[in-house]
């Protein structure tokens, strides 16, 4: 979100962000309730009350209500979230369009998976309602549309628009964590990176290291749920946990990039993703990515040839990885052509005046309905 709002604001727009200094199990030391300025974006952090883990933050609801109508279009992000329910109910009643982006959160086989009884009735009570009166929902892929469908809910227009991506750069004097320097010194490795979750589909990326001799896997990413240790029996198991390194902590710059770097390929094979910006960031440091056609950036990496598209299975992800591991010249062309297709398509500037022009749309539509 963040980045998207930054090249907005780089694109002359004015853009305010308010949210909550939830920071993990803890609170960001950030002040409350004064605007700071965070690359030309002004944000305002407010506390949350009780009802913490739905951020609920009467706060915030406050200058919500104070300050909704001096805008022109709000950006809600997010569902079954607090700040969502009543930024919708406040634009609705300041007569202010809000355009609503669920980011994947809205997919019937992941709500019933977890909180399957909580998530229907926050639906039926209150995410029907924000749903239906929003100016426009944006969705990051087709994938994530056609999830959203199957609820049947009465939908507003729809807007298909990407993530976008900012290249980090490695300047050679920064030093990155032991944990990083040892297993990118194993020697080449798949990299799968983000959260460590059921949804990523990381026990089958496990498999598929079982059935593809000599491949290495480092998995790394924050571990929410303690998924890593089943992960690690899992390899134990199947003989590959010499071949397989499990880093599950938050990872930030310098060692971020220095894993996109170091990696033979990226693999993002998720049971479902409504985009996955990890295959963007790995196109731009010009590396081949194996992504599951369950996730929405399949798309992207398929029109720009920028790596191979598998099913979710194991079977079909070893093939995936074989193919990359068989032809270290084809991984390179691949590589190039996804870091060429960033540079031109997903840069957040490119995505940003996609969603400008999307905003512009609906603002012509609600004025042409009457809608102030």
């Amino acid at each position: 979100m963040h980045g998207l709002a930054k090249a907005q604001a780089a694109l002359g727009h004015a853009v305010e962000v308010y949210t909550t200094n939830v920071d993990g199990p803890g609170v960001s030391p950030t002040p409350l309730g004064a605007r700071v300025d965070l690359d030309g974006v002004g944000v305002t952090y407010f506390a949350t009350g009780l009802g913490r883990r739905l951020y609920r933050s009467p706060a915030m609801g406050e200058a919500l209500r104070r300050h909704a109508a001096d805008f022109d279009i709000l950006h809600l992000h997010s569902v079954f979230l607090w700040p969502t329910l009543a930024a919708a109910r406040i634009a609705r009643r300041s007569g202010a369009p809000y355009v609503l982006s669920p980011h994947g959160m809205l997919v019937a086989s992941l709500v019933r998976a977890k909180s399957a009884l909580v998530k229907s009735a926050w639906i039926a009570l209150f995410e029907r309602r924000t749903i239906r009166e929003a100016a426009a929902l944006h969705l990051a892929s087709r994938r994530e549309a056609e999830d959203l469908r199957a609820f049947r809910f009465d939908l507003p227009p729809l807007a298909v628009i990407g993530h976008g991506v900012d290249a980090a750069e490695l300047r050679t004097e920064q030093t990155i964590g032991d944990d990083i320097a040892a297993a990118i010194a194993g020697g080449p490795f798949i990299l799968a990176f983000g959260r460590i979750d059921w949804k990523k589909n990381l026990a089958a990326l496990i498999e598929a290291v079982a059935l593809t001799p000599d491949l290495r896997c480092v998995i790394a990413g924050n571990d929410e749920h303690g998924q890593a240790g089943e992960l690690a029996r899992l390899a134990a198991r199947l003989g590959v946990s010499e071949r397989i390194t499990i880093v599950a902590r938050q990872i930030g710059e310098p060692d971020r990039t220095a894993l996109y770097r170091a990696c033979a390929c990226l693999a993002l094979v998720s049971l479902n993703e409504n985009f996955g910006n990890v295959a963007l960031e790995a196109m731009s440091h010009g590396r081949p990515v194996v992504v599951s056609r369950t996730t929405g950036a399949a798309e992207a990496v398929a029109s720009a040839r920028a790596g191979v598209v598998v099913a979710p299975d194991a079977g079909s992800i070893a093939r995936g990885l074989a193919i990359i591991a068989a032809d270290a010249h084809a991984a390179e062309e691949m590589g190039a052509r996804g870091r060429v297709a960033v540079e031109r398509r997903w840069s957040w500037t490119a995505v940003a005046a996609e969603m400008v022009a999307h905003y512009e749309d609906v603002l012509k539509q609600s004025s042409l309905r009457g809608v102030p």
